[in-house]
């Protein structure tokens, strides 16, 4: 499997630069939790770290019906890179909110599901995945094992067809941890592979 692509990310993330460069409000000014906010962020981040690596990065990308195509669920994208000459898509990206509740859990469960059936969707042609999630500190974390152990096992839709696993190499988890000052202000301090 290349994995070129997933160290030219993990690298680029991992240098504290591309997000002072790019989003200074991320790192430097702060943001609020305002409604939808550092999602919108986040989205943005991912399109935008992708034109840096030399894709297009396009937001909000529905996955075409060429998988599963009995099901009318569903699939768009947080994020997906397109590479400029072959014009295919080499990486797709979900990001979330997880705060420690169930029902957070529960969120992450379904952006695995609607990345691997976006996976399909696409025909396996994204090298791989993304599953990105923010946290405020680290007070707790997500059962990433089960996270992984469904994008390899797959799953069933709710009309009963089956979507099938893929390796889990092919899926990066991400952890972008906030740290929040006393007046809720967030700053980006971290960005931690998990599982």
């Amino acid at each position: 499997m290349n994995n070129s692509l997933q160290e030219k990310v993990l690298k680029t993330i991992e240098n504290s630069e591309f997000v002072k460069h790019a989003f200074p409000m991320m790192s430097d000014w702060g943001i609020k939790d305002d409604d939808t906010l550092i999602h919108s962020l986040g989205c943005s981040y991912w399109m935008e770290l992708g034109h840096h690596l030399g894709f297009s990065g396009v937001v909000e990308v529905p996955a075409p019906l060429t998988y599963a195509i009995t099901s009318n669920h569903d699939v768009r994208s947080d994020a997906v890179w397109f590479d400029k000459q072959t014009q295919k898509p080499n990486l797709v990206v979900e990001f979330e909110r997880y705060s420690g509740t169930n029902s957070d859990q529960k969120k992450l469960i379904n952006k695995v599901k609607n990345l691997l059936l976006a996976h399909r969707r696409w025909q396996l042609q994204p090298k791989f995945v993304v599953l990105a999630y923010w946290t405020n500190g680290l007070k707790t974390l997500p059962d990433n094992k089960n996270l992984k152990t469904i994008f390899e096992q797959g799953f069933k839709l709710s009309n009963g067809e089956f979507v099938e696993g893929c390796d889990t190499r092919q899926l990066l988890v991400l952890n972008f941890v906030f740290q929040s000052d006393k007046q809720g202000t967030h700053r980006l301090v971290d960005v931690i592979k998990r599982g």
